[in-house]
């Protein structure tokens, strides 16, 4: 009997699905697709800080993602593996005009979001950055284990079953002009099954 090479097998583990592939998965009547949405920004009033801003696994669905409609006309079923949050600065620099602050970003699982700012530092993995800098979060349904169950594309995902990816700016220093920091592109990769 032959054994395989050890060159073969690593090969092979290779091919295993990752968060983020830029192509489509197809398995007969079901398919793996990544889906987006660029309108969101984080910006803050004149005194105050970037409040607390959630983006769900269900909100592919009610924001809705640019392709859902598209794929919900076209699955019975779907499911979100991952979510990509990416942040461009928009004020880079510090101004006469322009303060700046440290950014917290983390996440959850179920309804219940952080309530104020230091709920989102109190998560064990919370990462923080300056508000002048650029970011890239990516998140999976691995903390929630509900989020592996199918749901009906005609409906959003039930709180049970969501997780989130979840920020605010830090308090104080204050951000003393009301401006926006970030551009936000928020990227989900959804899982979805039987053909309509």
């Amino acid at each position: 009997m032959k054994q395989r090479s050890k060159k073969r097998a690593a090969g092979r583990r290779s091919n295993t699905a990752r968060p983020f592939s830029k192509t489509i998965e197809d398995a007969g009547d079901q398919i793996v697709k990544r889906m987006s949405f660029s309108t969101l920004v984080l910006a803050t009033g004149a005194g105050t800080a970037i409040p607390v801003t959630v983006v769900t696994s269900s909100d592919v669905q009610s924001i809705p993602a640019t392709e859902w409609a598209s794929f919900s006309a076209r699955y019975q079923q779907y499911r979100v593996r991952a979510i990509r949050v990416t942040g461009k600065a928009i004020q880079p620099v510090q101004t006469a005009t322009i303060s700046h602050s440290a950014l917290f970003r983390g996440d959850y699982i179920g309804d219940s979001p952080p309530g104020g700012f230091a709920q989102v530092l109190a998560d064990e993995r919370v990462k923080d950055n300056s508000t002048f800098k650029d970011f890239r979060d990516t998140i999976t349904w691995k903390r929630n284990p509900n989020a592996r169950l199918w749901n009906p594309t005609s409906a959003a995902i039930p709180a049970a079953n969501q997780y989130a990816w979840v920020c605010a700016s830090a308090t104080p220093p204050v951000l003393t002009t009301a401006t926006t920091y970030y551009a936000l592109v928020v990227e989900w990769e959804v899982e979805f099954r039987g053909s309509q």
